[in-house]
């Protein structure tokens, strides 16, 4: 079944530890590979919000199409393992829980969240996804990710190309150091995008 995999997308989340923006910090670049672009910020206590840039030939659709199927998440999302569709609000606004695997010692995850797209004009696309943690029981063997925010932008440019924007933070929590949660955010976005623009294609 087709869904957000944009809701899903969170995946690497397990890893995103989600704080309040500070007044005064800037993004600050630490990877660039391949035309992949990501940034952190300093939030509490050492923890770090991300964002990830990219530039690829593509369609809205074809974006769309990948961030809704939830069936093939595992195959260019990092860590990602599976999502269950809990409800369907619309074509558009869903409720999923994704699960993903963690490496070892840590406990695999999960996330329960509520996604929205939504296209402010025809050469824009927008996809919001926000916590619901509380809206499905917690279960054994699973570490719940709270306090999930994240957002896609899509924006569609004259020369054919799709410029990629995702920003995001949450809280792993469990006993993850801060230094190893910031570790893995950073591999787990890089590695997620290096799984976007392959993927790409075959929606088109």
């Amino acid at each position: 079944m087709n869904i957000h995999a944009g809701l899903i997308w969170l995946t690497f989340l397990y890893c995103l530890p989600i704080v309040s923006v500070q007044a005064g910090e800037s993004w600050q670049p630490v990877v660039t590979e391949s035309g992949i672009q990501i940034h952190k910020r300093e939030k509490h206590a050492g923890l770090v919000e991300i964002k990830a840039q990219t530039l690829t030939p593509t369609s809205l659709e074809a974006c769309r199409a990948l961030l809704s199927d939830a069936e093939n998440i595992s195959t260019w999302v990092s860590h990602a393992k599976k999502a269950n569709i809990l409800q369907k609000f619309s074509e558009s606004e869903y409720l999923v829980q994704t699960i993903f695997t963690t490496p070892w010692p840590s406990s695999n995850r999960d996330m329960v969240t509520h996604s929205t797209f939504f296209q402010p004009d025809k050469n824009t696309l927008v996809l919001n996804v926000l916590d619901a943690n509380q809206s499905y029981p917690r279960q054994a063997g699973l570490v719940r990710i709270t306090d999930v925010e994240a957002n896609w932008t899509l924006q569609k440019l004259n020369n054919g190309m799709v410029h990629i924007s995702y920003t995001a933070y949450a809280n792993p929590n469990g006993m993850l150091p801060i230094w190893l949660a910031n570790k893995l955010t950073i591999s787990s976005v890089l590695e997620t995008f290096r799984g976007l623009k392959k993927r790409l294609p075959l929606y088109q």
